[in-house]
């Protein structure tokens, strides 16, 4: 009896450990939780936010509320509430697209400007002055086609985000 007694008592250790084990994990779970909840609560209104939901839905839009319980985007003049229990990951937008791409576009069509003045002077030296009129439509077609190069780099570098939470 003595022995049953002794594995009886391991037994209970166990699932005593099992259980404790259990609970902890849970609680930590639930706080590391809160604690990222807490940095969605802190984003401003009107921030450029996306947000996943379970079933994989991205919604992306201005920040318009963060409550305890959900998060409510505005995107094309509609709100959506999302339950904070459906989120699955918060990004912020860096809010910077446009600058990046007026950037972009301002570097590139000056690049473009001037390699399309180099080659339209290279042509019309190479044809003995026959193309000499093409050297403007050259000039603008670069500016032009450096522009649009550009800001599609620009419009790429300036579209990041960063996620402040996601789901444990």
């Amino acid at each position: 009896m003595g022995k049953e007694s002794g594995v009886r008592k391991a037994e209970k250790l166990s699932l005593g450990v099992f259980l404790l084990a259990s609970f902890a994990s849970t609680l930590m779970a639930q706080t590391g939780d809160a604690n990222a909840w807490l940095s969605v609560r802190q984003l401003k209104p009107g921030r450029p936010v996306e947000v996943v939901d379970r079933k994989g839905v991205k919604i992306k839009g201005a920040l318009a509320n963060v409550a305890d319980d959900s998060i409510s985007v505005t995107a094309k003049k509609r709100t959506s509430v999302i339950a904070r229990s459906e989120v699955v990951q918060v990004k912020v937008r860096s809010g910077r697209h446009r600058m990046y791409t007026l950037i972009g576009l301002a570097i590139g069509a000056g690049a473009g400007v001037g390699l399309g003045a180099a080659g339209g002077q290279s042509l019309a030296d190479a044809s003995g002055g026959d193309f000499a009129s093409l050297k403007a439509p050259i000039t603008a077609g670069g500016g032009a086609i450096g522009g649009l190069i550009g800001a599609l780099i620009g419009s790429a570098a300036g579209n990041h985000a960063t996620t402040v939470y996601r789901a444990p």
